[in-house]
C-alpha cells in the first residue's frame, strides 16, 4: 500500500510539473501586455504651469506678492516599469521639463531712496532635468479592445539646467533717481538664483491600450505640485538695476497631459 501511494504521489507530481512548465512556455496573448518584465517606454506632455507664493508677503513684510498667472511649457522623456503584480508596479526614468510662471511683488511702503525696488514683475522660464519615481496602479481591461485605466503617485527630483528671465523693475538707482528697465529673457547667472535641485509630488492617472503583443500607447493627466525648496532667491540676482527685494516663498506647480509609447 504504501508502495502505491508512493508511486501515485511521484506521478501527480511529474504531472502538475509539467504542466506549470506548459504555462510557463506558453506565449502572451496577443493584445495583453507581460507583466513580468520591465516595459520601457516615451512621451511627450505639453504643460501648463504656474509659480503660487506661500505668502502674500516677503519674509521681511516689506513687498506684497502676487502671482500672475499661468504660462505653456513641455516635458519629454524615457519611462521604464516594472509591474511586481498584475496591477501593482513602480515607474522611474528621466525627463526633461520646461517650466516657469510669472511673479509681481510690490513694495508696501513705496520709498525714493537710493538702490530701492518698488516693483518688479518678472516671467521665469525653467529647466529642469528630472527623475521620477512612482507607485503604479492599473485595473483590468474593460473593453474587448485591452484598454486598462491607469493611476500613480509618487516623487520627483529635478536638477537645475536653465533658468532665464523676462522682467521689469521699478527702482530708484544709486543716485536716487527714479528708473524702469526691462529685458527679455536674460540668462540668472549665479548657483543659487533659482533653486538648483527641486522636489514635486506627483499625482496622475489615465487610460493605456496595446496596439501589438509588446507595444502599447497611453493618454494621461498628471499634477505636479512642488513642496520644496524656495524656487525663486531675487536676493542672490545680479541684473539691470540696482537694490534687491524679497517675494513669498514661492513654489512650482503644473498640470501635464501627456502622450506617450510603451515598447
Amino acid at each position: 500500500m504504501r508502495k502505491l501511494l508512493l508511486i501515485i504521489a511521484l506521478v501527480s507530481g511529474n504531472i502538475t510539473c509539467s504542466m506549470a512548465q506548459d504555462y510557463e512556455m506558453d506565449p502572451v496573448a496577443p493584445g495583453r501586455i507581460d507583466v513580468n518584465r520591465f516595459r520601457f517606454g516615451a512621451y511627450f506632455a505639453p504643460n501648463i504651469s504656474w509659480m503660487r507664493p506661500t505668502a502674500t508677503k516677503d519674509d521681511d513684510g516689506l513687498y506684497r506678492v502676487k502671482s500672475l498667472g499661468s504660462k505653456v511649457g513641455f516635458t519629454w522623456g524615457l519611462l521604464a516599469d516594472y509591474f511586481f503584480t498584475e496591477h501593482y508596479g513602480i515607474g522611474t526614468g528621466f525627463q526633461v521639463n520646461t517650466t516657469g510662471g510669472r511673479i509681481q511683488t510690490d513694495r508696501i511702503n513705496k520709498l525714493t531712496t537710493a538702490n530701492t525696488v518698488n516693483h518688479a514683475e518678472f516671467n521665469y522660464t525653467l529647466q529642469y532635468l528630472e527623475v521620477p519615481f512612482q507607485l503604479k496602479l492599473r485595473s483590468d481591461e474593460i473593453t474587448e479592445t485591452g484598454v486598462q485605466l491607469f493611476g500613480q503617485i509618487g516623487v520627483t527630483a529635478g536638477v537645475n539646467i536653465g533658468k532665464k528671465a523676462t522682467y521689469t523693475v521699478d527702482y530708484f538707482d544709486a543716485s536716487g533717481y527714479p528708473t524702469s528697465v526691462a529685458e527679455d529673457k536674460e540668462k540668472l547667472v549665479g548657483s543659487f538664483t533659482i533653486a538648483p535641485f527641486l522636489l514635486q509630488l506627483n499625482v496622475g492617472g489615465g487610460i493605456e491600450r496595446p496596439i501589438s503583443q509588446r507595444m502599447s500607447v497611453y493618454l494621461g493627466v498628471f499634477f505636479n505640485n512642488g513642496f520644496v525648496p524656495d524656487v525663486t532667491n531675487p536676493a542672490e540676482y545680479d541684473l539691470a538695476y540696482t537694490g534687491a527685494f524679497g517675494d513669498g516663498n514661492i513654489r512650482l506647480n503644473s498640470f501635464a497631459f501627456r502622450l506617450g509609447l510603451f515598447f
